[in-house]
């Protein structure tokens, strides 16, 4: 049982299968592949077939400011707010995330709509690979949703400034954690002083085709190890 029930991220691939053609659902595929990796990219993955009814987003040209040197940033929130208006997504809409499977692309869209207030926003577990897996329906036919207003309500305590990051690190009840690869981290110059690291693949187990959080005892386990005092307001980089 998850240590908070009603904290839902997930939905299995038996619920959406069951609840595929419900009204108010809008499924979104995340399948995003970097530019510098090998094609077949997320738009032409979901040509070749995609879970009935979802709609293609890429993250970086449809949600979220790429301007050097930092990358990802979600986008504001009038520019964001139309853009699920685009997708069909309103105050009503259930919105159901998957990407690869392996990667969490999908969680990035999840943070952001909860960013912007929206709660009826869940992710796929195991993707498009746990999907496919099951033998569930599979086509290329593309949906033209209705557009719908999407009200943007952000949540700034979601968010931390740089202002709130520099007072973190001197601050005992605020544990930081460095999320990134080594790689990363060197290749962005360094990490936050006194940040503790826990990069975001030590949180995943495989389940062949895809990945799945580890259980919460283990990372648990995890964060006792590196120091992380889990009674503290907690900032994740």
């Amino acid at each position: 049982m998850p240590r908070h029930p009603d904290r839902q991220i997930f939905v299995s691939v038996d619920w959406l299968a069951e609840h595929l053609h419900d009204a108010n659902l809008r499924i979104l595929d995340g399948r995003f592949v970097a530019p510098t990796a090998p094609k077949p990219w997320g738009e032409e993955l979901y040509a070749a077939g995609h879970i009935p009814g979802a709609l293609f987003v890429h993250w970086r040209r449809d949600l979220s400011v790429n301007t050097p040197p930092v990358p990802n940033l979600v986008l504001d929130a009038a520019p964001f707010a139309a853009k699920m208006g685009q997708l069909g997504v309103d105050a009503e809409t259930t919105v159901i995330i998957y990407d690869l499977g392996d990667v969490n692309w999908a969680a990035r869209i999840w943070w952001s709509l909860k960013h912007y207030g929206h709660d009826k926003v869940y992710v796929l577990q195991g993707g498009a690979a746990a999907w496919q897996e099951a033998g569930a329906p599979w086509t290329t036919d593309v949906i033209a949703p209705p557009v719908k207003t999407f009200m943007a309500r952000p949540r700034p305590a979601m968010r931390a400034t740089k202002a709130r990051v520099l007072d973190a690190i001197h601050a005992p009840t605020t544990t930081i954690i460095e999320t990134r690869r080594q790689q990363n981290i060197a290749e962005g110059g360094g990490t936050v002083q006194g940040a503790v690291w826990l990069p975001g693949t030590s949180v995943y187990t495989s389940k062949g085709a895809y990945l799945d959080l580890i259980p919460e005892d283990e990372l648990d386990r995890y964060l006792k190890e590196i120091g992380a005092d889990t009674s503290a307001d907690l900032v994740a980089t």
